[in-house]
């Protein structure tokens, strides 16, 4: 439980960058997933890990009928989703709902942060009604970039270490079969999956502010003293003012699954 409540006040914190550098690609991504789950029909439908609520207008726009839920464990990220939708603070363990509440469940880029993603997975397939859907989107294992390398070499220069109780169960996760088997372990059925490339593409003010504003790469800044934060920043500055646009794409990319509880 302190993993998850240090999760949520992380997350709470970064919500407004989150918002501004990152809800625009996971938005589109997002889109990818919902268009494989069958929503035209549906009337009830839960965005689980529904962070600032970038998916609930596209859950909306092919789910017209539906009631659109967003759920989030941490508040602050949630308080800036949408305010036209029902938005509720739950823990993806413990969730507040009815048994067979939901006609589809979403779980985007949120998975892997449950301590135990399993308990939560039960708990998705406690609330979905019998033959509901369920759509998981996760990362692939990170590829490497040479900007954020640089990054890091930086931070490790000036010692700059921070903790990270952050769950990340990214390893359980990060392929199709993993995906596949982790849901069919929890007891669904498994009806398709993918690997979605991607293109995270900055320039280099871009990079810069990501890595100040959000995740551990902030922390880890913030660990430093304000001298060594301006000299950690400029002398990464310099390095990266010398690499190609491309050193400034991340292509990780994103696993996602179709899923259905048993009918």
């Amino acid at each position: 439980m302190d993993e998850v409540r240090e999760t949520a006040r992380r997350y709470s914190e970064d919500a407004a960058a989150y918002r501004e550098h990152w809800a625009p690609l996971l938005r589109s991504l997002g889109g990818q997933l919902l268009n494989r789950m069958p929503l035209a029909e549906a009337r009830r439908v839960l965005d689980l890990g529904a962070g600032v609520g970038f998916l609930l207008p596209e859950i909306r726009a092919r789910a017209p009928r539906a009631l659109v839920v967003g759920a989030d464990r941490a508040p602050g990220m949630i308080a800036l989703a949408p305010p036209e939708f029902p938005r509720v603070v739950a823990d993806a363990s413990r969730l507040g709902f009815g048994d067979a509440a939901f006609d589809a469940v979403t779980m985007a880029f949120m998975l892997f942060h449950l301590p135990d993603p399993m308990t939560g997975l039960a708990e998705v397939q406690r609330v979905l009604r019998p033959g509901g859907a369920l759509g998981v989107a996760t990362w692939a294992e990170a590829e490497s970039f040479e900007a954020f390398d640089v990054w890091i070499e930086e931070l490790d220069r000036f010692e700059a270490e921070a903790d990270n109780p952050v769950p990340a169960n990214h390893d359980l996760m990060d392929t199709e079969s993993k995906l596949s088997g982790l849901l069919a372990d929890a007891g669904f059925d498994v009806d398709r999956t993918a690997t979605i490339p991607v293109e995270d593409r900055v320039d280099l003010e871009g990079f810069l502010t990501r890595r100040v504003r959000l995740g551990h790469p902030k922390r880890r800044m913030e660990a430093l003293d304000p001298e060594s934060q301006a000299a950690c920043i400029a002398g990464a500055r310099r390095r990266l003012e010398r690499l190609d646009p491309e050193a400034f794409v991340d292509r990780t990319p994103a696993v996602m699954a179709w899923a259905r509880r048993p009918a």
